[in-house]
């Protein structure tokens, strides 16, 4: 288990790297989606593959996590991560962080039955648990700066521009390409 010195002085290190040499923190993440058949999807990135689907009730097979599964997992993972490392950072005592996060959903907006329903989250709730022996003021800052630093309370926060590509491959034909935005 890595240890709070460890973690501190991992990302001392990267404050510094990126402090005196930006470009070694601007990066493009990539990952590939792949679904061959049914709805089994297998996501490769950095060397590591993730497989998803979707439950029986819209098609799937239940096969593994749906991907608002692990995005939920993501977020609430962010938090938890990231409050633990702002503790290690400024040498505060955590025993344990427990992240609860609830999200509201209306499979009518996903599913295309009301134009007016976002398929998106409604909602989206956080209920953190800090065991620790620091005060109350230091947790409730600690868990302010985690959040206002937290990439992906970033990402639900502000929108994103989403940009993509189509390319459609007809069986054994030409490709097209087009541009979309």
């Amino acid at each position: 288990m890595q240890d709070v010195p460890a973690i501190k002085s991992a990302l001392e290190r990267a404050v510094k790297t990126v402090t005196l040499r930006p470009e070694r923190g601007q990066r493009v993440y990539r990952n590939v989606a792949s679904v061959r058949e049914g709805t089994v999807c297998q996501v490769e990135e950095s060397g590591r593959t993730l497989s998803l689907d979707v439950g029986k009730a819209v098609g799937g097979n239940d096969a593994g996590p749906n991907p608002s599964m692990v995005l939920r997992s993501a977020m609430s993972g962010c938090v938890a991560i990231g409050i633990r490392q702002w503790a290690a950072r400024r040498d505060m005592p955590v025993d344990q962080v427990e992240v609860v996060l609830e999200t509201d959903v209306d499979a009518r907006g996903q599913l295309g039955v009301r134009e007016d329903i976002t398929p998106g989250f409604q909602g989206v709730r956080l209920a953190i648990t800090v065991t620790s022996p620091a005060s109350l003021e230091e947790i409730e800052d600690l868990v302010a700066t985690s959040l206002q630093y937290s990439p992906l309370i970033d990402v639900f926060r502000k929108p994103q521009p989403v940009e993509h590509r189509l390319e459609v491959v007809a069986s054994g034909a030409a490709t097209y390409c087009t541009e979309l935005t």
